[in-house]
Parts: structure tokens; sequence; C-alpha cells
């Protein structure tokens, strides 16, 4: 990560900008990819920026991001997340995506999922069911998991017994936690990346309640049947 010589305003602007926002809204269908018969539903690049535009505006911030150099040897094209401050401050990122077929369509298919990624990866933005307006209609909708009878599904790997109580999780604050890594597996990006998740992980999931193991399993399986890892 790269910077300016001086953080001293857009540290607090961001800062603002990032607790102000909520996670981004998973608006559409993707029928290549279903789950229990039904499609499953992702994060768009307009609804990352939909959901944080007003934010960063609101606090003298913007982002711009492109697709910079492909390695011919790694086969990756980069793409560079800079978020600007008014004062002229910025902070920047690059993210390399893999490419395989060297094609236009691969290109761009690339550059907007890595914008789509860096940019919900630079503003601590995790993608999240849509609840149907029931926030908007001040009605309470329940994040994190409260299970008090184990889903049908594999168990996560090599995980063993019932794990903490779900009312003991919450309380000890994995619940956030938990919602997290569920918006984080949806976004990995590579194979490699994606063993590399679960091997660090594995630990701390496997003290979690069987029912939240269970569901993470679902989610990272998915994710690496998306990535042709299994």
């Amino acid at each position: 990560m790269r910077s300016s010589d001086t953080l001293t305003k857009i540290s607090p602007a961001l800062v603002a900008a990032v607790n102000s926002m909520d996670g981004v809204a998973k608006t559409t269908e993707n029928d290549g990819f279903k789950k229990n018969g039904k499609a499953s539903k992702y994060a768009t690049l307009a609804d990352c920026i939909e959901a944080s535009k007003g934010a960063l505006s609101a606090n003298g911030l913007c982002v711009i991001q492109g697709p910079g150099a492909t390695n011919t040897e790694a086969k990756t094209l980069c793409i560079t997340t800079r978020i600007v401050h008014e004062s002229g401050e910025w902070i920047e990122t690059d993210f390399d995506m893999p490419l395989t077929k060297w094609s236009p369509h691969e290109a761009g298919s690339a550059t907007t999922y890595g914008r789509r990624f860096a940019l919900m990866a630079m503003l601590g933005l995790a993608p999240v069911e849509d609840d149907d307006g029931n926030a908007a209609s001040g009605l309470k909708v329940e994040k994190n998991p409260s299970i008090s009878v184990h889903p049908e599904g594999p168990d996560w790997y090599k995980a063993e017994g019932s794990g903490m109580s779900a009312s003991q999780a919450k309380k000890d604050g994995w619940g956030e936690t938990f919602d997290a890594w569920l918006g984080v597996v949806d976004m990995i990006p590579t194979v490699e990346a994606w063993k590399t998740w679960g091997q660090d992980h594995a630990d701390q999931i496997c003290a979690l309640p069987k029912g939240w193991r269970i569901q993470i399993r679902e989610a990272f399986d998915y994710r690496g049947k998306e990535l042709g890892a299994i």
C-alpha cells in the first residue's frame, strides 16, 4: 500500500466515511450458480459504488480505479485503487487479477471483478443478504446466527463435537467476525487464496458452534466450486 507524504486530512475523513457505511447488499442473481435450487446472489460493482459513494462524498473523498500493466510471466492484470481526499492526500493499493486466456473479454471481466474486490477491501465493506426492505421499515433483522438445532450439511473439516454454544459465541463477539467471514469467503479471488484462507482460519472455526461451522463450510465449499478448486 502506498500513500501521499502526509495523511493528516485523509485519515480522519476516511475513518468517518468507513464508520458510516453499511454492508453491500447482494442484489443480483447468478443463475449459473445455485444453492438448494435457488440462484445465488452477489454484490455487483455498481452495488459497491452505490453503497460507498454517499459516505465518501460527504467526507471529501472519492475513489479512482483502473487497470494497469499485465505481467506476462505471472499471467496477471494489475488493478490500482486510489482513495483521494479533497486536500490532495491519497492512499492506494494494487490488486493482481489472474488471467489465463489473454482475451479482451477476460481482461474486461478481470477488471470489473478486481475493482469490486479491491473497493470492498479498501473500505472494509462486506456483502450481505438483501433484507427486502426490513431495515428501512424499522423491522429488526438478526445478522448473527442463533442456531439451536444443527442444520443439515457437512461440518467444517476435521471439526469435532458441538463447539461453544451460540449464545456464548455471541457474548464473546464471534457473531460479527462470523458475518465478516461469510462476506470475505464470497469474494476470495483465487484457488490459492481459498486454500490459504481455510488453513489460516481452521482452528478458530473448529471452536465455533456446530451450526455456524456447517454454515461457513457451505459458503467455503461453494466458493471453492466457483473457483474450480473442488
